[in-house]
């Protein structure tokens, strides 16, 4: 599958798994912990976690309803087990209705300034670099997923982009799944591997021979 390229795009910042891993380790509050966690497992942009309600999670088909910004698209995405279990956690220390934003703040659901100086403050605990801001987790699961082995068009459809250009970019600089493929094709009796241990050595030139 040929990529398309945005020639201008800048590459995106996004967290490697042991920095993911410091910023989740960082993060001991509950609430805090379910909130990234879904951010970064979803793809998550903060305007898409103030639309969240206390329906949208169906622990009984392990099932989330996702609420796109762009295009206005919506999904059913898959929970992972993790996830469920620190929604589960959360949701039992809380009282919250089935209207109810799933993370309420005063008035309403919790504020948008408030959940990033949340993400400043953890990634600042766990000593990240200071470029990082919460669409970072949305970059790394991406890259993530491709690095797991998923497909481009799997990857799409995770994060609601409406043109696969948007998400042809996490296949640029993604390079686990790549050498992990290039290094099955180097097994592979179809492509043709030189040797060099039975190549004459070039002889060293004379002085004042022209170089070719």
């Amino acid at each position: 599958m040929s990529i398309p390229a945005w020639p201008h795009q800048r590459p995106p910042r996004y967290l490697a798994q042991p920095e993911a891993r410091r910023f989740f380790a960082a993060i001991t509050n509950l609430r805090d912990r379910a909130l990234f966690t879904l951010m970064y497992h979803h793809g998550l942009r903060v305007g898409e976690v103030l639309l969240l309600r206390r329906e949208d999670v169906d622990f009984a088909r392990s099932r989330l309803m996702v609420r796109r910004l762009k295009g206005g698209a919506w999904s059913e995405q898959i929970l992972f087990d993790a996830t469920a279990s620190i929604l589960r956690r959360y949701l039992a220390s809380v009282t919250a209705l089935p209207g109810d934003p799933l993370f309420p703040g005063r008035s309403g659901p919790l504020k948008r300034r408030r959940i990033q100086a949340l993400f400043v403050h953890y990634r600042e605990r766990a000593g990240l670099a200071s470029h990082f801001t919460t669409h970072s987790l949305r970059h790394s699961i991406a890259t993530h997923l491709l690095e797991a082995g998923a497909s481009l068009e799997f990857v799409q459809d995770h994060l609601g982009h409406q043109n696969i250009r948007s998400t042809a970019i996490y296949a640029r600089i993604t390079d686990r799944h790549r050498e992990s493929l290039m290094r099955s094709f180097e097994r592979s009796p179809w492509i043709v591997q030189p040797r060099s241990d039975d190549a004459t050595p070039i002889p060293a030139p004379e002085l004042g021979e022209d170089q070719p």
